[in-house]
Protein backbone atom coordinates (compact mmCIF):
# COMPACT_ATOMS: atom_id res chain seq x y z
CA UNK A 1 0.00 0.00 0.00
CA UNK A 2 1.19 3.52 -0.71
CA UNK A 3 2.85 5.40 2.11
CA UNK A 4 0.54 8.30 1.28
CA UNK A 5 -2.47 7.14 3.25
CA UNK A 6 -5.94 8.51 2.65
CA UNK A 7 -7.36 8.33 6.17
CA UNK A 8 -4.40 8.15 8.54
CA UNK A 9 -1.26 10.15 9.27
CA UNK A 10 2.00 8.32 9.93
CA UNK A 11 5.14 9.73 11.48
CA UNK A 12 8.25 8.43 13.25
CA UNK A 13 10.27 10.52 15.71
CA UNK A 14 12.44 9.65 18.71
CA UNK A 15 11.65 5.94 18.41
CA UNK A 16 7.87 6.51 18.43
CA UNK A 17 5.66 5.66 15.44
CA UNK A 18 2.53 7.84 15.55
CA UNK A 19 -0.54 6.51 13.75
CA UNK A 20 -3.29 9.14 13.68
CA UNK A 21 -6.81 8.55 12.39
CA UNK A 22 -7.61 11.45 10.07
CA UNK A 23 -11.02 11.34 8.42
CA UNK A 24 -12.88 14.56 9.25
CA UNK A 25 -15.16 15.39 10.82
CA UNK A 26 -15.34 12.38 13.20
CA UNK A 27 -12.88 9.79 11.84
CA UNK A 28 -15.49 7.15 11.01
CA UNK A 29 -14.01 3.76 10.20
CA UNK A 30 -14.42 1.75 7.02
CA UNK A 31 -12.45 -0.93 5.18
CA UNK A 32 -9.97 1.52 3.68
CA UNK A 33 -9.06 3.08 7.02
CA UNK A 34 -8.75 -0.36 8.61
CA UNK A 35 -6.39 -1.62 5.90
CA UNK A 36 -4.32 1.55 6.14
CA UNK A 37 -4.07 1.04 9.92
CA UNK A 38 -2.90 -2.53 9.37
CA UNK A 39 -0.31 -1.36 6.86
CA UNK A 40 0.99 1.28 9.27
CA UNK A 41 1.26 -1.31 12.06
CA UNK A 42 3.28 -3.60 9.81
CA UNK A 43 5.45 -0.71 8.74
CA UNK A 44 6.15 0.37 12.33
CA UNK A 45 6.80 -3.16 13.54
CA UNK A 46 9.34 -3.75 10.79
CA UNK A 47 11.22 -0.50 11.38
CA UNK A 48 14.23 -0.92 13.68
CA UNK A 49 14.06 2.80 14.49
CA UNK A 50 10.61 2.33 16.06
CA UNK A 51 10.46 1.18 19.68
CA UNK A 52 6.86 2.11 20.59
CA UNK A 53 3.66 2.74 18.60
CA UNK A 54 1.01 5.35 19.50
CA UNK A 55 -2.54 5.36 18.10
CA UNK A 56 -4.56 8.60 18.27
CA UNK A 57 -7.23 10.57 16.42
CA UNK A 58 -7.18 14.00 14.85
CA UNK A 59 -9.92 16.54 15.44
CA UNK A 60 -12.84 16.05 17.84
CA UNK A 61 -11.96 12.60 19.13
CA UNK A 62 -10.42 9.23 18.38
CA UNK A 63 -13.35 8.09 16.22
CA UNK A 64 -17.14 7.89 16.18
CA UNK A 65 -16.80 4.21 15.25
CA UNK A 66 -17.58 2.31 12.08
CA UNK A 67 -19.30 4.39 9.38
CA UNK A 68 -22.99 3.43 9.58
CA UNK A 69 -23.51 4.65 6.00
CA UNK A 70 -20.89 2.12 4.95
CA UNK A 71 -22.78 -0.61 6.87
CA UNK A 72 -26.28 0.42 5.78
CA UNK A 73 -26.79 -2.22 3.06
CA UNK A 74 -24.81 -4.97 4.81
CA UNK A 75 -26.36 -8.35 5.41
CA UNK A 76 -24.95 -11.22 7.47
CA UNK A 77 -22.31 -12.24 4.93
CA UNK A 78 -21.04 -8.72 4.29
CA UNK A 79 -20.85 -7.96 8.02
CA UNK A 80 -19.08 -11.24 8.70
CA UNK A 81 -16.44 -10.44 6.07
CA UNK A 82 -15.87 -6.96 7.50
CA UNK A 83 -15.64 -8.22 11.08
CA UNK A 84 -13.27 -11.01 10.05
CA UNK A 85 -10.93 -8.17 9.16
CA UNK A 86 -11.86 -5.63 11.83
CA UNK A 87 -12.07 -8.01 14.80
CA UNK A 88 -10.15 -11.20 14.03
CA UNK A 89 -7.33 -9.81 11.92
CA UNK A 90 -6.94 -6.69 14.04
CA UNK A 91 -6.47 -8.66 17.26
CA UNK A 92 -4.03 -11.03 15.54
CA UNK A 93 -2.02 -8.13 14.12
CA UNK A 94 -1.92 -6.03 17.29
CA UNK A 95 -1.15 -8.91 19.62
CA UNK A 96 1.42 -10.14 17.13
CA UNK A 97 3.39 -6.90 17.31
CA UNK A 98 6.91 -7.07 18.67
CA UNK A 99 6.56 -3.58 20.19
CA UNK A 100 4.19 -1.98 22.71
CA UNK A 101 1.27 0.07 21.40
CA UNK A 102 -0.45 2.87 23.35
CA UNK A 103 -3.80 4.46 22.49
CA UNK A 104 -4.14 8.17 23.28
CA UNK A 105 -7.84 9.07 23.41
CA UNK A 106 -9.44 12.49 23.55
CA UNK A 107 -13.05 13.46 22.90
CA UNK A 108 -15.22 10.54 21.84
CA UNK A 109 -14.45 6.89 21.24
CA UNK A 110 -17.43 4.86 20.09
CA UNK A 111 -17.86 1.17 19.20
CA UNK A 112 -15.14 0.34 16.66
CA UNK A 113 -12.91 3.08 18.05
CA UNK A 114 -13.12 1.34 21.42
CA UNK A 115 -12.13 -1.90 19.70
CA UNK A 116 -9.04 -0.19 18.35
CA UNK A 117 -8.20 1.48 21.69
CA UNK A 118 -8.74 -1.49 23.97
CA UNK A 119 -6.94 -3.89 21.66
CA UNK A 120 -3.86 -1.76 22.38
CA UNK A 121 -1.66 -2.52 25.39
CA UNK A 122 -2.47 0.69 27.27
CA UNK A 123 -4.90 3.60 26.98
CA UNK A 124 -4.11 7.16 28.05
CA UNK A 125 -7.35 9.16 28.19
CA UNK A 126 -7.77 12.93 28.21
CA UNK A 127 -10.18 14.22 30.83
CA UNK A 128 -12.62 15.13 28.04
CA UNK A 129 -12.69 11.56 26.67
CA UNK A 130 -15.75 9.33 26.74
CA UNK A 131 -16.26 5.73 25.67
CA UNK A 132 -19.54 4.34 24.39
CA UNK A 133 -21.03 1.24 22.79
CA UNK A 134 -24.26 2.22 21.01
CA UNK A 135 -24.59 -1.04 19.07
CA UNK A 136 -27.85 -2.10 20.70
CA UNK A 137 -29.71 1.25 20.31
CA UNK A 138 -28.17 2.27 16.94
CA UNK A 139 -27.61 -1.05 15.15
CA UNK A 140 -30.03 -3.36 16.97
CA UNK A 141 -27.04 -5.69 17.34
CA UNK A 142 -24.63 -6.65 20.13
CA UNK A 143 -21.44 -4.60 20.31
CA UNK A 144 -19.25 -7.54 19.32
CA UNK A 145 -15.91 -7.76 21.11
CA UNK A 146 -16.95 -5.21 23.71
CA UNK A 147 -19.09 -7.88 25.36
CA UNK A 148 -15.74 -9.47 26.30
CA UNK A 149 -13.72 -6.28 26.81
CA UNK A 150 -16.22 -4.62 29.11
CA UNK A 151 -16.85 -7.64 31.31
CA UNK A 152 -13.10 -8.11 31.78
CA UNK A 153 -12.49 -4.45 32.52
CA UNK A 154 -15.62 -3.53 34.49
CA UNK A 155 -17.42 -6.70 35.60
CA UNK A 156 -20.71 -8.09 34.32
CA UNK A 157 -23.19 -5.74 36.04
CA UNK A 158 -21.68 -2.42 34.91
CA UNK A 159 -20.81 -3.89 31.52
CA UNK A 160 -24.39 -5.01 30.94
CA UNK A 161 -25.71 -1.51 31.69
CA UNK A 162 -23.30 0.14 29.25
CA UNK A 163 -23.88 -2.47 26.53
CA UNK A 164 -27.68 -2.46 26.65
CA UNK A 165 -28.22 1.28 27.10
CA UNK A 166 -25.39 2.53 24.89
CA UNK A 167 -24.74 5.26 27.48
CA UNK A 168 -21.12 6.51 27.35
CA UNK A 169 -18.71 6.37 30.25
CA UNK A 170 -16.62 9.46 30.97
CA UNK A 171 -12.88 9.59 31.48
CA UNK A 172 -13.04 10.27 35.23
CA UNK A 173 -15.21 7.23 35.92
CA UNK A 174 -13.18 5.18 33.45
CA UNK A 175 -10.06 6.01 35.41
CA UNK A 176 -11.67 5.17 38.75
CA UNK A 177 -12.81 1.79 37.43
CA UNK A 178 -9.44 0.89 35.93
CA UNK A 179 -10.98 1.06 32.47
CA UNK A 180 -7.99 3.04 31.17
CA UNK A 181 -4.33 3.25 32.14
CA UNK A 182 -4.33 6.92 33.10
CA UNK A 183 -6.48 10.07 32.82
CA UNK A 184 -4.70 13.34 32.11
CA UNK A 185 -5.78 16.94 31.33
CA UNK A 186 -6.67 17.37 27.67
CA UNK A 187 -3.87 19.88 27.19
CA UNK A 188 -1.35 17.34 28.48
CA UNK A 189 -2.49 14.28 26.51
CA UNK A 190 0.19 14.41 23.83
CA UNK A 191 2.98 15.19 26.30
CA UNK A 192 1.92 12.52 28.81
CA UNK A 193 1.55 9.89 26.08
CA UNK A 194 4.97 10.81 24.71
CA UNK A 195 6.45 10.63 28.22
CA UNK A 196 5.17 7.08 28.66
CA UNK A 197 6.23 6.07 25.14
CA UNK A 198 9.77 7.40 25.67
CA UNK A 199 10.00 5.58 28.99
CA UNK A 200 9.16 2.31 27.21
CA UNK A 201 11.46 3.14 24.30
CA UNK A 202 14.40 3.30 26.69
CA UNK A 203 13.81 -0.26 27.94
CA UNK A 204 15.20 -3.43 26.44
CA UNK A 205 13.28 -4.21 23.23
CA UNK A 206 13.78 -7.91 23.91
CA UNK A 207 12.33 -7.60 27.42
CA UNK A 208 9.37 -5.61 26.13
CA UNK A 209 8.65 -8.19 23.44
CA UNK A 210 8.86 -11.34 25.56
CA UNK A 211 7.04 -9.77 28.52
CA UNK A 212 4.24 -8.46 26.30
CA UNK A 213 3.88 -11.92 24.76
CA UNK A 214 3.73 -13.47 28.23
CA UNK A 215 1.02 -11.05 29.38
CA UNK A 216 -1.28 -12.17 26.56
CA UNK A 217 -0.31 -15.82 26.91
CA UNK A 218 -1.18 -15.81 30.62
CA UNK A 219 -4.42 -13.84 30.15
CA UNK A 220 -6.58 -16.96 29.96
CA UNK A 221 -4.16 -19.50 31.40
CA UNK A 222 -5.28 -21.78 34.21
CA UNK A 223 -3.47 -20.72 37.37
CA UNK A 224 -2.09 -24.22 37.88
CA UNK A 225 -0.02 -23.68 34.73
CA UNK A 226 1.20 -20.18 35.67
CA UNK A 227 4.10 -20.95 38.08
CA UNK A 228 5.80 -23.37 35.68
CA UNK A 229 5.36 -21.01 32.70
CA UNK A 230 6.66 -18.08 34.76
CA UNK A 231 9.72 -20.11 35.76
CA UNK A 232 10.43 -20.99 32.12
CA UNK A 233 9.99 -17.43 30.82
CA UNK A 234 12.05 -15.69 33.50
CA UNK A 235 14.83 -18.28 33.52
CA UNK A 236 15.16 -18.19 29.73
CA UNK A 237 15.43 -14.40 29.77
CA UNK A 238 18.51 -14.54 32.00
CA UNK A 239 20.52 -16.08 29.13
CA UNK A 240 19.87 -13.07 26.85
CA UNK A 241 22.51 -10.42 26.21
CA UNK A 242 20.09 -7.68 27.30
CA UNK A 243 19.48 -9.36 30.66
CA UNK A 244 23.20 -9.72 31.28
CA UNK A 245 23.72 -6.09 30.26
CA UNK A 246 20.90 -4.94 32.57
CA UNK A 247 22.57 -6.58 35.55
CA UNK A 248 26.02 -5.24 34.67
CA UNK A 249 24.67 -1.73 34.15
CA UNK A 250 22.79 -1.81 37.45
CA UNK A 251 25.89 -2.91 39.37
CA UNK A 252 28.10 -0.42 37.54
CA UNK A 253 25.55 2.39 38.06
CA UNK A 254 25.34 3.37 34.38
CA UNK A 255 22.65 3.37 31.69
CA UNK A 256 22.37 0.02 29.87
CA UNK A 257 23.18 -0.35 26.19
CA UNK A 258 20.60 -2.66 24.64
CA UNK A 259 21.23 -5.05 21.77
CA UNK A 260 17.71 -6.44 21.55
CA UNK A 261 18.83 -10.04 21.92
Amino acid sequence: MSENYQFILYDVADGIASITLNRPPVNVIDETMTLEYFDALTRADGDDAVKVIVLSGKGKGLSAGVDIRYLEEFGTEEMARFLEMFYVEQVERVRGLSKPIIAAVHGFAREGACTMAFTCDMVIAADDASFGYPGVPHLAAPPGMHVWHLQRLLGRMRATELILTGDPIGAEEAGQLGFVTKVVPRADLEAETRKLALKLANLSPLALRVTRDLIYEMENMSFKDVPRRALEATSAAFASEDSKEARRAFNEKRPPVWKGR
